[in-house]
């Protein structure tokens, strides 16, 4: 016998992991509804009490009836972009206004260079300026790049020095 509870928001890959036999924490919430046998429910009820998250791992029963879950993760209908990223973009086009500025310009670059080899960026740059969104490009362009500044590599502290060979030892 299952019974139905709530739980907080997972990701695709936290659903996906979850509906291929894996182990993923669960916690108390209200943007997904399972059902958890009387044992996880005993144990997801005791984690609940204490403010804490358990670790979930479905039955193949389970698995095959929470199929419908798949598709309604935190995530978009673009893989591998974050989500922050994609809202933050359409935040600041939005903000400058420039959202029918791109759409044509996206229609008109793809008109204009499909079939095109050499003459690309002297194409692009034509109907950029034809267009006027030289400046909307260059500011939104700027924008994008100091939002999105952060998410990439971690910054390594430089490695200590530990001693040289440029004195032989004794001098």
């Amino acid at each position: 016998m299952y019974h139905k509870v709530k739980i907080g928001q997972l990701s695709h890959t936290q659903i996906s992991r979850l509906l291929n036999g894996h182990g993923v924490r669960i916690s108390h919430g209200s943007n997904h509804e399972i059902e958890l046998s009387k044992e996880q429910l005993k144990k997801y009820m005791k984690a609940h009490e204490k403010g804490k998250a358990m670790t979930l791992t479905m039955d193949p029963f389970q698995m095959q009836s929470h199929q419908h879950l798949r598709g309604s993760g935190s995530g978009g209908s673009m893989s591998g972009c974050g989500v922050g990223r994609r809202n933050k973009f359409n935040k600041w086009v939005d903000t400058l206004g420039a959202r029918d500025v791109i759409n044509a310009g996206m229609h008109k670059a793809a008109s204009t260079i499909s079939g095109m080899g050499v003459g690309r960026r002297n194409k692009f740059n034509k109907w950029v300026d034809t267009l006027g969104a030289r400046d909307v490009i260059d500011s939104g362009m700027h924008k994008a790049t100091s939002t999105i500044s952060g998410f990439g590599l971690k910054k390594r502290k430089p490695r200590k020095m530990r001693g040289s060979a440029l004195m032989p030892a004794g001098y």
